[in-house]
């Protein structure tokens, strides 16, 4: 029994690495082209981190669809070479097949769960931060020499001279505050630049006072990256923000609700998918799109809820409710198929 149990784990796992393989090159090519200009500019080591980050930021749909295929796959396979049929001529029954399923259950549950609840999040934000660090960096790199170079908004820029990342007579004026900051030199460094020798003029009511210095640090707040989403937020920040009654307390609530039920499908999909993939006399073509009909099915009345409860419009319970009803369903469905 171990044997067989050992036989079926394997075919499910080639089945489920080379589906999630595929995914993340759909998704790392896919989105290739919606990067920043800015990060085909940043070295090999920051370029690799981009794309780890933006595959892990669609995790959870890889994960789900990765699952459901490979366990239709597992089933299919035993069908169709017969295998299920001298299993069951041994005296295995179907419960005693499902043991190996249930134990890839219990892995891929507290998977998505941890995937759901921290680490799509945690990715979503470090490439929202890689995206704001290297496009301030090459705002400041594209500043030129002999010409005036508008930062943002408030902030102006001019230099004598530039070489690789180091800039000679230096002239920066704030508009907002009304400084003017010159320096002999400057040397480009992550988010700002380093200034030597020079003044900070700082205006006062009828002059102003000038402050000289041997090294300053004069980092940039270019408004250039959008705010975090707050899908992207911390459990701990959204559970905040709704305890508040802020405007977004709804929104919140919704955000929460869909991380934790995110993880009640995997419950029913691994017996699912193989129990249709046993049972269901289709070709495996047909059998892959009949689960992601199920799947698409099931993740638009997701979606469809998770706005119902943004507006608060249903009970919260709605939601978990609905993914277990549906996928306990077709579970128990495929299960009394003969």
């Amino acid at each position: 029994m171990k044997k067989l149990y050992k036989y079926i784990l394997g075919k499910f796992l080639k089945n489920f690495l080379i589906i999630t393989g595929i995914f993340s090159l759909v998704v790392i090519s896919s989105q290739l082209l919606n990067l920043p200009a800015s990060v085909y500019r940043t070295n090999i080591f920051y370029f690799v981190k981009v794309l780890l980050f933006l595959n892990l930021s669609f995790f959870k749909i890889q994960l789900i669809a990765s699952y459901l295929i490979a366990s239709v796959l597992t089933g299919y396979f035993f069908r169709e070479t017969k295998e299920i049929y001298a299993i069951y001529s041994t005296g295995i029954s179907k419960k005693q097949l499902l043991v190996p399923v249930g134990l890839l259950t219990v892995a891929l549950t507290l998977i998505a769960l941890i995937s759901s609840l921290f680490l799509v999040p945690w990715a979503n934000r470090e490439r929202s931060k890689i995206y704001t660090l290297t496009v301030k960096q090459h705002l400041i790199e594209e500043i030129q020499e002999k010409n005036f170079f508008k930062l943002d908004k408030d902030m102006v820029i001019y230099v004598e001279n530039k070489k690789e990342n180091r800039f000679d007579k230096i002239f920066l004026y704030n508009r907002k505050q009304g400084q003017i900051v010159s320096a002999k030199e400057g040397i480009i460094q992550g988010n700002g630049i380093i200034l030597k020798n020079g003044f900070i003029q700082i205006p006062q009511e009828n002059n102003f006072n000038a402050l000289k210095f041997g090294e300053y640090n004069l980092f940039f707040d270019i408004k250039y990256a959008k705010k975090y989403s707050l899908t992207y937020y911390k459990n701990s920040e959204l559970i905040n923000i709704f305890k508040s009654g802020a405007k977004d307390m709804f929104r919140a609530l919704s955000i929460l609700v869909d991380r934790f039920t995110y993880s009640i499908p995997f419950v029913f999909i691994g017996f699912m998918g193989f129990l249709m993939g046993i049972a269901f006399y289709k070709e495996r073509d047909m059998l892959i799109a009949i689960a992601v009909g199920i799947l698409i099915t099931y993740m638009a009345f997701s979606f469809y809820l998770t706005k119902l409860i943004e507006k608060a419009t249903i009970n919260p319970a709605i939601y978990p409710a609905f993914s277990l009803l549906f996928f306990a369903f077709l579970t128990w469905y495929f299960y009394k198929k003969p």
